[in-house]
């Protein structure tokens, strides 16, 4: 992975102090399990331009927000973590939305970035290209 994450990085997203160990054991597992599928959707022109720093700073960021909006979202589905009250509109407690926000927010940070938001190069390409047979092209190609 040529983006490293850091426990630490995600606890300071998190807002959670620098000497609690209490969760490091799961941000290690999230950042190990989540960072090479996100690293994977990421084109790889964008992913391997390692020589612009700038590029590489809103690739790393937009993964640290969502890997850290993940970890949010299974501290708040922790028994008792969503305990909230409200009184006269005043609602005091865990945010419930604040994982989900952090993790759209990474998402919209990296969508212009990823494999899926390249042009089609398929387009016109043949459905088949078996040796022995002549090239297929599917229906929706063919032009009458």
């Amino acid at each position: 992975m040529a983006i490293s994450l850091t426990k630490a990085e995600v606890k300071r997203k998190a807002m959670i102090a620098s000497g609690d160990t209490t969760y490091d054991s799961d941000i290690d597992s999230l950042i190990t399990e989540m960072q090479p599928a996100i690293e994977h959707s990421v084109a790889d022109g964008y992913y391997n331009d390692t020589s612009n720093t700038k590029l590489q700073a809103t690739l790393k960021l937009g993964i640290l927000e969502i890997i850290t909006g993940e970890f949010l979202e299974q501290l708040r589905r922790e028994i008792g973590s969503a305990e909230q009250f409200s009184i006269a509109g005043v609602s005091i407690g865990v945010s419930t939305e604040r994982g989900l926000d952090l993790m759209q927010q990474g998402a919209t940070r990296l969508e212009p970035y990823l494999k899926s938001a390249l042009p089609m190069t398929s387009e016109n390409s043949p459905a088949s290209t078996t040796e022995d047979d002549e090239t297929a092209f599917s229906l929706d190609e063919e032009v009458w």
